[in-house]
């Protein structure tokens, strides 16, 4: 075990403890900003909800001292030792800072913009928002008539295994959003891509009611590790 392995063993608990947390009711996806700007601190770390100017703010704060001694013992012993708390806690935030900054950044790329002209560009947001998720998450990318980027949320949360979707909560919020048409997605943290049939089923299911309200829909995607499948790439849309 190298020392970007022990970096990368601390950096997915870190995740870990701040995905983990239960959510009340439909929330907008994780890269989407938001305006709390209260301070943080430790496992209690939630990029999600600061602001960008507190997030580059994380990037540029200094980092904790460090002699090239001590690296060298917690890195390069065998088997190697734990990074000194502080300076893994700093690395940590700065990189669960960086990653919020590009999902955001990303999906404003992608805004107001017809997103299925670019649907690899949207897979590569959509596996950015999953990493590192051990559950199954639900989302609906909202789109307008000529197929551009209104929103994207998160409705669903569910178990290593499966979501739980409901076809209501999506036709209402399709209304909410004014959406002429929309792409599902989901994740699979067992990394097969393949889509089972409860997923097809479900599928269908909602392309169905979403007629009744004249709303489309145009792909579902699966994402899981670092790729992704298309509903409508292999003919089941």
């Amino acid at each position: 075990m190298d020392r970007w392995t022990v970096l990368a063993a601390a950096i997915r608990n870190t995740i870990k403890s701040v995905i983990d947390r239960p959510a009340s009711k439909p929330e907008t996806t994780a890269c989407v900003a938001t305006p709390a700007d209260e301070p943080t601190a430790g496992t209690d770390f939630d990029p999600r909800q600061l602001s960008r100017a507190r997030l580059l703010s994380e990037l540029l704060a200094p980092v904790p001292p460090i002699g090239p001694g001590e690296l060298s013992q917690a890195c390069d012993t065998s088997p190697p030792r734990a990074l000194p708390a502080a300076l893994e806690a700093a690395i940590t935030r700065r990189l669960l800072a960086a990653r919020e900054l590009l999902c955001r950044d990303m999906l404003t790329d992608l805004q107001g913009r017809p997103v299925m002209d670019s649907p690899k560009q949207l897979a590569e947001w959509l596996r950015l928002h999953c990493a590192g998720l051990d559950y199954e998450v639900f989302l609906v990318i909202y789109l307008d008539s000529q197929n551009r980027l209104i929103t994207v949320e998160q409705l669903f949360r569910g178990t290593l295994t499966q979501v739980s979707v409901y076809p209501r909560e999506v036709l209402k919020q399709a209304l909410a959003h004014g959406a002429a048409a929309l792409a599902l997605a989901h994740n699979h943290p067992s990394g097969g891509l393949e889509p089972s049939m409860a997923d097809q089923r479900i599928t269908q299911q909602l392309k169905t009611s979403l007629t009744l309200i004249d709303v489309r829909v145009i792909d579902h995607f699966i994402v899981a590790g670092d790729g992704h499948y298309s509903f409508a790439e292999h003919g089941l849309i």
